[in-house]
C-alpha cells in the first residue's frame, strides 16, 4: 500500500510517497546502518594513523573519505596540532565549518582554541571562535571556556581572562586551575591566592595541578605561613606522595628562606625526579652554597634520575661562581655524553662559565659553534670581554650582534658602557647612549647607572651630572645615586658627593652597603676623618649594617691619609671579616710615606701570608729600607723577589685611534708598529736633548 505523507519543511509541504514497511524501511534501515558502519571504520583508521605520527598517510585517507563527520575532521585537526602546524589545523577548521553536513560540537571547538594558543599564538582567530560559541551556546562547556582561558592567559589578557571566568555558568578544576595559573604567571599571586581560597570552598576541587600553582604563589610572595597552611591541606588530602607537589612544597620553603625545611622535606621524600634534584642544586647556589650545590649533582648522578639542561644550566652558574674551571671543563665532557649539547640554555650557562674563569677563547669558540643563538647568548659573549677589559672584542661581537638582527638588551650595553669607562674611550661610550636613546632604553636604571660611571671614568663628569638629572626626573634609584657620589668622589668634588648624599636622605631614599663606600671614599679624597667616622657609625647604628671590608678599607685608607697609622693598624687588626692584601697594602704604602720601617715590614708580612708573590709588597717593602739606608735589608728582599721569580708587574695605558684600542706597558714590543713607535720616540729624543741641555746652561748662568 502506498502512503502519501506530508512534511513540514520551512513553512512549505512537502510530498513524500512511501511504500509500505515490509517492502521500503527494512532496506533504507540497512543502509544506513551499513554506512555508520563504514564510517566508523573509517575514522578509527584515521584516529590509529595519527597517532602513530604518519599524518601524510592520514591526511591522504582524510581527503578520500566519502563522508566526513564531526569526528573525523577532529581527529585531523588534532593530528596538526600534535605535529605543532597550528595554521593547517586552523584552516581545516574553518573548512569544516563552511560545510553544511557537519555542526561544530564543545570537542573540536575546544581543539581549535588551542591550536589558537600555538607557538605564532593566534589571538584574533581565538576571538572569533570565542564569539562563535557565544552564537552557538557552546560557552556553556567546561572544556571550551578552559581553551579560552587559556589562550587569553597566553596572551596576557588576564583582565579577559577574569570576566570570562566570572561569567561561566560551571566551573571545574581545570577552569580553576587556568585562572589561578593565568593571574600567578602574570605576577598578580595575591589575586591567584584568593582564588585558590574561594575554589577550596567546593569540596573535591583542588587537585595536584592546583596546589602546585598555588604553592608556587606563596613562593613568589615569600608568604611561608600561608605556604604553611596549604602544605596541611596537601597532606589531609592525601596528596603529599605526588612528586609534582612535594617539589612545589620544596621550592616553597627554599625560596622563602626555610632551607632547613625544604632540606627536611627533600629527605623525607618517597620519590625524587630530576626536578626535585634541580631544586635543591638552584637552592644551594641561590644562598650562597656552590660547593653544596656541586656535590649534590654528583649525588644526583649515582641515583635514577638523569640530569637535564635546566640541571646542567644550574651547576655551570655554580662552577661560575666558584671559579672552577676544572670542574666546568669535566661537566663539559658530561654535557656531550648525554647529548645535551644543542641546548640553548646549556650553551649559554657553559660560555658564562668559561668567561667567568677567564677562558674567553673558550667561550668564543663555544658561541661561534652554535646552531642557533638568543639574546642571552650575544649577552653573554659582550660582557664576558666587556668585563675582561677587551673593549675591542666587545664592540666586535657587539656589532656582529646587531648585523644579525637581534635587539640588544640593557645587559649588553651596560657592559660595553662599563668597558668604555674602564678603558677611557668616550667616543664609544657616547656611541652606546646614542643606541640606547634609539631603542628606548635610556630609562633603564641599568643603563643610567652605567652611564654616569661611564662618563665619570672618561672625564666628563658634566655629562654624568646632566644624565643624573634625568633619572631624578623619572624615579631615581639608589644605584644612580651611588654612581653620581662615587663619580663627584673621583673627581675631586667630595663637597658635591656628601651633599648630594645628604639631600638623598631628606628624600627619603634608603642607602645601600655601596652607597656608604662612595660616601666614605668621598670623605677618604677629602681628608675629612671626623665626618667619615660619623657615617661609618652611622651605617651601623641607624640602618643596622654590618660594615664589610670595603668599608674597613675607606677607613683605613682614611686613616691613613690623616698620617695616624697606629690606628689604621689597630682597625685591621679589629676588622670581623676576612683581612684581604688590599687593606694591608694600604698601610703599606702609608708607610712609605712616612718612612715606618717596622710597622711597614708587619704588613708586608702579612701581604705575603695571604699572596707569597705579591710583588707589591715586595717591592714597597725595599723601598722603604732604601729610603733609610737600609741597602743590605733592602739587597735581601731583591734577591727574595728574584729567588722567587717576581717580576715587578709594568705600568701601562692606552689610546683610541681610528675606532682601535692600543695598549703600551713600560719597556713593551707588543704592539705590530713597535719599531716604528721606538723611531719617533728616539727621534725625539735626538731632538730635545740639545734643548734640554742649552735651558739647563740657561738656568745655571741665571743663578
Amino acid at each position: 500500500m502506498i502512503v502519501l505523507i506530508l512534511v513540514r519543511n520551512g513553512g512549505r509541504f512537502r510530498h513524500f510517497c512511501t511504500a509500505s514497511l515490509s517492502s521500503l524501511e527494512k532496506p533504507l534501515y540497512k543502509s544506513v546502518h551499513e554506512a555508520s558502519l563504514v564510517s566508523k571504520q573509517l575514522n578509527n583508521q584515521l584516529k590509529t594513523l595519527v597517532r602513530s605520527g604518519q599524518l601524510r598517510d592520514a591526511r591522504k585517507m582524510f581527503d578520500k573519505m566519502p563522508h566526513r563527520d564531526v569526528y573525523s575532521w577532529t581527529t585531523i585537526i588534532q593530528g596538526y596540532i600534535a605535529a605543532t602546524n597550528y595554521d593547517q589545523a586552523l584552516i581545516l577548521f574553518s573548512a569544516m565549518h563552511v560545510d553544511p553536513r557537519v555542526s561544530a560540537d564543545s570537542h573540536v571547538l575546544s581543539v581549535a582554541l588551542k591550536a589558537c594558543c600555538g607557538q605564532t599564538s593566534n589571538l584574533s582567530f581565538g576571538e572569533s571562535l570565542h564569539a562563535f560559541a557565544l552564537k552557538t551556546y557552546l560557552l556553556s562547556s567546561v572544556f571550551v571556556a578552559s581553551a579560552l582561558l587559556d589562550l587569553y592567559k597566553r596572551n596576557g589578557m588576564i583582565e579577559e581572562s577574569c570576566r570570562l571566568f566570572s561569567e561561566l555558568p560551571y566551573r571545574n578544576t581545570v577552569t580553576w586551575t587556568t585562572i589561578i595559573t593565568g593571574l600567578v604567571h602574570a605576577g598578580r599571586q595575591k589575586e591567584g591566592l584568593m582564588y585558590f581560597s574561594e575554589m577550596s570552598r567546593f569540596k573535591g576541587l583542588p587537585d595536584t595541578f592546583t596546589f602546585a600553582i598555588a604553592l608556587k604563589a606563596c613562593a613568589g610572595l615569600r608568604q611561608v605561613q600561608h605556604g604553611r597552611e596549604i602544605h596541611t591541606h596537601v597532606i589531609l588530602k592525601g596528596f603529599d606522595a605526588s612528586v609534582d607537589v612535594a617539589n612545589s612544597l620544596f621550592t616553597m620553603y627554599t625560596e622563602c628562606g626555610e632551607m632547613r625545611d625544604g632540606l627536611r622535606l627533600f629527605e623525607s621524600m618517597c620519590e625524587r625526579d630530576v626536578v626535585t634534584w634541580t631544586s635543591l642544586i638552584t637552592a644551594y647556589s641561590r644562598i650562597g652554597q656552590e660547593e653544596n650545590a656541586v656535590n649534590t649533582f654528583l649525588l644526583m648522578r649515582n641515583s635514577e634520575a638523569p640530569p637535564n639542561e635546566q640541571t646542567f644550566a644550574s651547576v655551570f652558574a655554580a662552577c661560575a661562581s666558584l671559579s672552577r674551571l676544572v670542574w666546568g671543563e669535566q661537566l663539559h665532557g658530561n654535557v656531550f655524553s648525554l647529548g645535551l649539547g644543542d641546548y640553548l640554555s646549556v650553551n649559554n650557562s657553559m660560555m658564562n662559565m668559561y668567561s667567568t674563569c677567564g677562558k674567553l677563547d673558550s667561550a668564543s669558540v663555544l658561541f661561534r659553534g652554535m646552531r642557533c643563538r638568543d639574546i642571552i647568548s650575544w649577552s653573554t659573549v659582550i660582557g664576558g670581554y666587556s668585563q675582561a677589559g677587551f673593549a675591542e672584542e666587545g664592540f666586535e661581537y657587539f656589532s656582529w650582534m646587531r648585523q644579525s638582527g637581534t635587539k640588544p638588551t640593557g645587559f649588553a650595553l651596560a657592559s660595553l658602557l662599563s668597558v668604555s669607562g674602564n678603558m677611557a674611550v668616550l667616543e664609544q661610550g657616547r656611541q652606546v647612549h646614542a643606541l640606547a636613546l634609539c631603542i628606548g632604553l635610556e630609562q633603564s636604571p641599568a643603563i643610567g647607572s652605567a652611564l654616569i660611571n661611564m662618563y665619570s671614568k672618561c672625564g666628563s663628569i658634566v655629562e654624568a651630572s646632566k644624565v643624573f638629572e634625568e633619572t631624578e626626573r623619572g624615579a631615581a634609584d639608589i644605584v644612580a645615586l651611588t654612581a653620581m657620589i662615587s663619580g663627584y668622589a673621583e673627581h675631586g668634588k667630595s663637597n658635591e658627593a656628601l651633599d648630594l648624599f645628604e639631600k638623598s636622605l631628606k628624600v627619603g631614599l634608603r642607602p645601600d652597603a655601596v652607597s656608604f663606600i662612595s660616601v666614605l671614599a668621598a670623605c677618604s679624597h677629602s681628608g675629612q676623618l671626623g665626618l667619615g667616622f660619623h657615617y661609618f657609625n652611622l651605617m651601623q647604628d641607624k640602618y643596622n649594617m654590618c660594615p664589610a671590608k670595603e668599608h674597613y678599607g675607606c677607613m683605613v685608607d682614611l686613616l691613613c691619609r690623616a698620617e695616624r697609622l697606629s690606628e689604621a693598624e689597630k682597625m685591621i687588626d679589629e676588622m670581623p671579616c676576612k683581612k684581604d692584601d688590599v687593606v694591608w697594602t694600604t698601610l703599606l704604602r702609608a708607610c712609605t710615606a712616612e718612612r715606618d720601617i717596622e710597622r711597614g715590614r708587619r704588613a708586608a708580612e702579612r701581604i705575603l701570608e695571604v699572596e707569597p708573590t705579591s710583588s707589591t709588597a715586595l717591592v714597597t717593602l725595599a723601598n722603604i729600607y732604601s729610603s733609610k739606608g737600609k741597602w743590605k735589608e733592602a739587597a735581601i728582599v731583591r734577591k727574595s723577589m728574584k729567588s722567587k721569580g717576581v717580576i715587578k708587574e709594568p705600568g701601562w695605558s692606552s689610546i683610541l685611534i681610528k675606532d682601535r684600542v692600543s695598549a703600551f706597558a713600560s719597556g713593551g714590543r707588543s704592539h705590530p708598529q713597535s719599531d716604528d713607535i721606538y723611531s719617533i720616540l728616539e727621534l725625539l729624543v735626538s731632538w730635545a736633548e740639545p734643548r734640554r741641555y742649552g735651558c739647563e746652561m740657561k738656568r745655571l748662568l741665571l743663578q
